[in-house]
């Protein structure tokens, strides 16, 4: 094992980003983020909004799914706006929330 120490300039590297990314096919969205070490997913399984005559008829489980897919798309635009503009700290931010996917 190769074990020696990181000089400042890797651990804060400045030239750190990251950006999110949403794809979506209209029924089925997947978030995820970008960053200079590598592509994560931002969530385990994909968003579906099933776009059927059952669900036209009654639109609660419509709203419901739509709710779900707007409440990660605010969250998202939240933490863009909430990371700070330090790269250590949009390095420690992004980990933050890539562990829980990584882990699970």
């Amino acid at each position: 094992m190769n074990i020696r120490k990181r000089k400042a300039s890797d651990a804060f590297d400045p030239n750190y980003k990251y950006v999110y990314s949403i794809v979506s096919t209209g029924t089925d969205w997947y978030f995820t983020l970008h960053s200079t070490e590598g592509i994560y997913s931002t969530s385990r399984t994909g968003y579906r909004i099933p776009l059927t005559e059952d669900v036209l008829k009654d639109s609660t489980k419509l709203r419901k799914n739509v709710k779900r897919v707007l409440e990660v798309i605010v969250g998202l635009l939240m933490d863009r706006t909430s990371a700070g503009k330090e790269p250590a700290t949009k390095k420690h931010h992004v980990k933050e929330k890539i562990k829980p996917i990584i882990n699970a």
